[in-house]
């Protein structure tokens, strides 16, 4: 099967500055919800521009559906991209918005977009600029998926929204999978937020992926442990690192293996399910080894 995006040892620098991605691999099959996390500056938002052929790898290659999207823009009718901060002309109506996106995509769907509208709730003689970034957020995957993508990349799509408008945006993103088998790409740091709906997390650090794994592995993998200060620490075997806590001694276990901990669990130590985000900052140096 064909996969739908890309990447072969890919390199990428702004400037002369040092590489976002160097030697970056990745491969998306059809149907794959994909969080891509990274610390700022590493290269997750760049990976999108260059899979939506607004920049061209300055080493290895991209294929979008087994072609240059750079190069061979054709293939973009395919793609839906949505940038961080949903970029809109200011000075257009949400109506002007919508109808150069109609007349721009030949796979537009109008009935999809009007029943968009009416869900999100938008008033579209309004214009951009005067829009809240709820609004615009809206208004920005309103656009994307109306167009019917076969692939769709989605960059901090939740950044600096309320809860219910994350939730409603994200429950519109899962649809395009449920429905249509649509794989997806959902680039942030809203890592609470994407868990609920992603299968598969991948970890970008000094332009490489230094995680590769399904969200439910990774998981199972990784235990949140807490104690009271009369309980022994737990086994280092467990690969445990510190939590930031306010209430007592908590800490994550790198190496989750139930027969070890078990003694300690006798002792008073007590075991939860870890959170995906937890585990990113563990990863990313958010958090202190034991």
């Amino acid at each position: 099967m064909e996969a739908a995006l890309q990447f072969e040892g890919v390199g990428f620098a702004y400037q002369r500055r040092r590489p976002v991605l160097d030697g970056f691999d990745f491969e998306l099959e059809p149907g794959q919800i994909t969080l891509l996390a990274a610390p700022n500056g590493t290269g997750k938002s760049t990976a999108l521009w260059l899979a939506a052929g607004l920049l061209a790898p300055q080493r290895g290659r991209v294929r979008v559906f087994g072609k240059d999207p750079h190069a061979q823009r054709e293939v973009l009718g395919r793609v839906g991209f949505l940038a961080e901060g949903s970029p809109l002309p200011a000075g257009w109506t949400g109506k002007q918005v919508l109808e150069f996106q109609r007349d721009t995509f030949p796979r537009w769907d109008q009935s999809e977009c009007d029943r968009l509208v009416s869900a999100f709730r938008l008033d579209l003689s309004q214009k951009v600029r005067t829009l809240s970034r709820g609004q615009r957020g809206k208004l920005g995957l309103v656009t994307v998926l109306s167009t019917r993508p076969e692939l769709l990349l989605l960059d901090e799509p939740t950044l600096g929204l309320d809860v219910a408008t994350r939730r409603h945006l994200l429950a519109e993103i899962l649809g395009q999978v449920a429905e249509q088998g649509c794989p997806i790409v959902i680039a942030g740091h809203e890592i609470r937020e994407a868990e609920t709906i992603a299968d598969r997390f991948v970890l970008v650090n000094d332009g490489k992926i230094v995680c590769d794994e399904p969200v439910a592995e990774l998981l199972e993998r990784h235990r949140a442990l807490s104690w009271d200060e009369d309980t022994p620490r737990p086994p280092e075997a467990l690969d445990v690192m510190v939590l930031p806590s306010l209430f007592g001694r908590r800490a994550l276990a790198h190496s989750w293996d139930p027969e070890l901990a078990q003694l300690w669990m006798e002792r008073g130590g007590r075991v939860e399910p870890a959170d995906l985000e937890t585990v990113y900052l563990s990863l990313t140096g958010g958090v202190e080894h034991a």
